[in-house]
């Protein structure tokens, strides 16, 4: 009962002497939580003025449930404010509590107290969490009842419940690393220089080692995920400001395990920590020589690499930098060491070694001499291996991850709709873990070309990304510029693979009992919307569209143009457009009366001549997908050589116009021309450097398609429009 009661007593006593850390952290959490809160309630009464003005209950549940997830959002561990309001409360609890340990005096006062080191350690660290903490839970309880009083929305609760958690263990993890950098130094400024090194040095080595694979590794594609997502949160600062984009769990998780694991080693360094270093720099000798290592090798390359790229590639400016910063770098941490400038040029052999290691280092990047770019793995290592390109197929519109329709939204393609389009690097990444090729020989043919295009340069390269998931559970990714033309027989090979196809092409895994309807894209007066009523006939189009495109060889695509496209609409797509028709408000009852085409660049796909089956059945289906349009309807057609400036902005003169009106010219045109005016658009089968206009005889004034224009079969431009 003594040794209880004298640690609560030595508790009490501590937390008096701290009483001011508790003031600013109740103020600060008092006008953060508290006062915004207030304000934020008051905002939204003002502005939405649901409680006075709002009659319609459908439209006051959504506001308050909007109002409801904006506070759900605040208090949230995603919140950068908090961030920086935890991490400082963490510096100054931690430094309120041990403070006494940079000063010789109070270090022998604290120490000649008959309690164990143990005892003192947890009497500070737990006054330290209750000071920050206890005000804040306090707070965000009233702060959710302010909420919940006013919204009646229970998931502010739970809400409230997992911020508070969160941010107790993020501050919990910043204030372990706080309490570190106080044990291992013996004054205040190298304890906040301490707390710099372990918050960004790692981030920054993660940065520097990338950047450094960027710029000597020709085919890096990404840096892995030990330089792109484990170093990188090495971090208690990049933790809690969430720059990495972990999820809240994981961050909850990394903060509570660290947290604790920092904690036990800050009690074995305070029991271990000897009273006279209090003053000195450092508390442990043994820690020099590697924190010195790490700074001194870390400076030389960064120096290395900014000096390199400054001044155009220079290896001799890169050698200059690394030498003169590992030198500055050296000398400065021997005066802060030993706290005398006499000390500068101490240890002269480790400044030595520390450069040669950072220009070894540097060789191993610039020189490749870990064979890096030289990699194919074996055959028989291999357990799938995928690859993409804009070349094989670029058919990014077939990816979104949802479709918003109301009266506020806008996009190109029509008011009402916006289309949340999935960004390249997200499609890329799930097709290279997805895609499984069977012919493996093809893939890695196609990497040999890659290698030996490593030195060489193609006018016609073209990117090709490489990912081999190796039988070791490693996965290798590559990208190469490979010149068009050397590497045509072994993308033929890959496209025609049935793995390859299934990756790129949703609708070959799709299952038939999921499309509900089709969208036909060709020439204007023949769009259309389809509702796919008859089982029979719905499996038999989706069998046939399926064969046909796993029968589309690459060759035939190089050559060939679609004639037309062509949508398979699930419910999503389907409720997406029935919601466009009733929004837009534009007279027509039902879908099936007109063709939507606000969304006429989702998530469609080619028809092609060579499509019989499917033509054959979209002819029962009472739509004509080869149509084309009728000479005798054609005006005239207009031919303009495109011009580009400044960032590729089209200039329109008048004076390089050709007009043909004439029947056979008209006849001439259209049949070099790729007509086909769907969505779905070839641009490595259109020659660019012209543009070509239509105008009908019943609008002459307008071109057809509106602002649309179209190109010429690639290499088939007739001799009268050139």
């Amino acid at each position: 009962m003594t040794s209880k009661s004298l640690f609560f007593k030595l508790l009490k006593e501590d937390f008096k002497v701290r009483i001011w850390t508790l003031a600013v952290s109740i103020l600060t959490f008092f006008f953060s939580v508290i006062v915004a809160t207030a304000m934020m309630i008051s905002m939204h009464m003002s502005n939405s003025g649901i409680y006075e003005y709002v009659s319609i209950a459908s439209d006051v549940e959504l506001s308050k449930m909007e109002f409801a997830q904006a506070f759900c959002k605040y208090i949230s561990i995603t919140n950068p404010f908090f961030s920086l309001v935890f991490i400082g409360l963490a510096m100054v609890t931690a430094l309120s509590g041990f403070s006494y340990l940079y000063s010789k005096k109070k270090v022998d006062m604290y120490h000649s107290l008959p309690v164990k080191r143990e005892t003192l350690f947890f009497i500070k660290v737990i006054n330290g969490i209750i000071i920050a903490i206890v005000p804040f839970i306090v707070c965000a309880l009233i702060a959710c009842l302010m909420i919940f009083i006013n919204t009646s929305q229970p998931s502010v609760i739970m809400a409230t419940i997992w911020g508070i958690i969160g941010w107790s263990l993020v501050f919990f993890l910043n204030y372990s690393v706080v309490l570190l950098a106080i044990m291992l130094t013996g004054n205040m400024l190298i304890g906040i220089l301490a707390c710099v090194f372990f918050d960004f040095y790692f981030p920054s080595l993660s940065f520097i080692l990338m950047e450094y694979q960027k710029m000597f590794l020709k085919t890096c594609y990404n840096c892995g995920p030990f330089l792109e997502k484990f170093l990188p949160n090495v971090s208690s600062v990049m933790i809690t400001f969430n720059v990495f984009k972990l999820s809240e769990i994981s961050e909850i998780v990394i903060s509570l395990v660290a947290g604790i694991l920092l904690m036990f080693v800050n009690l074995l360094l305070y029991r271990k920590r000897a009273s006279e270093t209090a003053g000195k720099s450092i508390s442990f000798t043994i820690i020099k020589v590697p924190v010195k290592f790490m700074t001194v090798i870390f400076m030389s390359m960064m120096m290395y690499l900014l000096a390199y790229e400054i001044m155009m590639e220079s290896t001799a400016w890169g050698i200059f930098g690394a030498v003169v910063s590992g030198v500055i770098t050296h000398c400065t941490m021997e005066i802060i060491y030993n706290q005398d400038f006499k000390k500068i040029f101490a240890k002269k052999i480790q400044m030595i070694i520390c450069i040669v290691i950072s220009l070894i280092l540097v060789g191993i990047f610039q020189m490749d001499l870990l064979g890096y770019d030289r990699y194919i793995p074996k055959v028989s290592d291999i357990k799938s291996v995928a690859v993409i390109s804009d070349i094989l197929e670029s058919n990014e519109s077939l990816y979104y991850n949802k479709i918003k329709v109301g009266k506020d939204y806008f996009y190109a393609g029509g008011k009402n709709v916006y289309v949340d389009y999935a960004d390249t690097d997200s499609i890329e990444s799930s097709l290279l873990s997805k895609t499984d090729i069977g012919n493996k020989e093809a893939v890695l043919e196609l990497a040999k070309l890659g290698v030996a295009s490593v030195s060489d340069y193609y006018e016609d390269s073209q990117r090709v990304v490489i990912s081999y998931k190796l039988k070791s559970g490693r996965t290798v990714q590559r990208a190469y510029n490979i010149g068009f033309q050397d590497m045509i027989s072994q993308l033929s090979k890959i496209y025609d693979d049935e793995g390859y196809k299934k990756s790129i092409y949703p609708i070959l895994t799709e299952d038939n009992n999921d499309i509900v309807s089709i969208d036909l894209n060709g020439i204007k007066d023949n769009d259309g919307h389809i509702a796919l009523k008859d089982n029979n006939l719905k499996n038999r189009l989706m069998d046939a569209y399926k064969k046909d495109l796993l029968g589309l060889s690459y060759d035939t695509r190089m050559k060939s143009y679609p004639i037309s496209s062509i949508r398979f609409n699930n419910e999503y797509m389907q409720k997406a457009l029935e919601d466009y028709i009733r929004i837009s408000n534009d007279g027509y009852d039902s879908i099936d009366k007109k063709y939507p085409n606000v969304m006429e660049e989702v998530g469609y796909y080619p028809v092609y001549p060579e499509f019989k089956d499917t033509i054959s059945i979209l002819n029962e289906m009472g739509v004509d997908a080869a149509k084309t349009l009728p000479i005798e309807d054609i005006d005239r057609i207009e031919v303009s050589r495109y011009y580009t400036s400044g960032q590729a902005q089209e200039y329109y003169n008048e004076d390089n116009v050709k007009v043909f009106k004439d029947a056979k010219d008209i006849d001439k045109i259209l049949s070099a021309l790729d007509f086909c005016d769907s969505p779905y658009k070839d641009s490595l089968n259109e020659d660019m450097d012209l543009n070509v206009y239509l105008y009908l005889k019943t609008d002459k004034d307008n071109p057809y398609g509106g602002s649309t224009s179209y190109h010429f079969k690639k290499g088939n431009i007739p001799d009268i429009a050139r």
